[in-house]
């Protein structure tokens, strides 16, 4: 696909090889196009809305580190590197829900356990469950890429932001858009694919 030239492993594999970490400046922009916005729905939903952003930075800050390092084997699977940074986000999210412990602050992040300490991997019954949020994450991600950055046209991304995001009747989509009810559905059905394309590639 156009739009998406690199694969996720092929896309990691470079990065593990720009060991100054700044010459692959259009890699560490296109994996921070992938990323940010899965990373920084997934904060939110923890309850760090307030933090989200700097979330994101930290995170993309420890993976120049750990791919310059070669810390992470990018291998042939791109899961493993979601699960990976699945982790690194939790453990930064149950970090900053200590440090506001111990500043007295307010428990606003909800985490499964954030007792139970920061674990070098997520545990199998946690890794299903940020494996759901992630999916939901990247799936929110996928489609905002869709609707922005991709070659849609205008009346197709707002038809399918009206018909499908803001979910209203295809009867009145087709209404205020001037076109045949059917057209409304083939532009879903367009735009989901697109969108199912994009997500593999996250």
């Amino acid at each position: 696909m156009a739009n998406f030239p690199d694969t996720p492993v092929s896309l990691l594999v470079r990065l593990a090889s720009d060991r100054t970490g700044i010459r692959d400046e259009a890699g560490w922009t296109r994996l921070f196009e992938l990323y940010a916005p899965a990373i920084r729905a997934f904060a939110e939903e923890r309850g760090s809305e307030d933090e989200s952003e700097d979330v994101v930075q930290e995170i993309f800050m420890r993976l120049v580190e750990v791919l310059r390092d070669g810390r992470v084997k990018v291998g042939g699977d791109a899961g493993k590197f979601r699960r990976y940074l699945a982790t690194l986000v939790r453990n930064e999210l149950v970090s900053r829900w200590r440090k506001r412990q111990a500043r007295g602050e307010g428990t606003r992040v909800s985490l499964d356990d954030p007792g139970a300490g920061v674990e070098a991997s997520v545990d199998s019954d946690a890794a299903a469950i940020v494996d759901v949020k992630w999916r939901l994450a990247r799936r929110r991600a996928a489609v905002e890429w869709a609707l922005t950055k991709t070659a849609l046209s205008a009346q197709s991304k707002a038809v399918y932001q009206a018909y499908v995001i803001d979910e209203r009747p295809i009867g009145e989509v087709a209404a205020e858009f001037k076109i045949p009810r059917n057209s409304v559905s083939q532009i879903k059905t367009r735009v989901e694919r697109l969108v199912s394309a994009i997500e593999n590639e996250f």
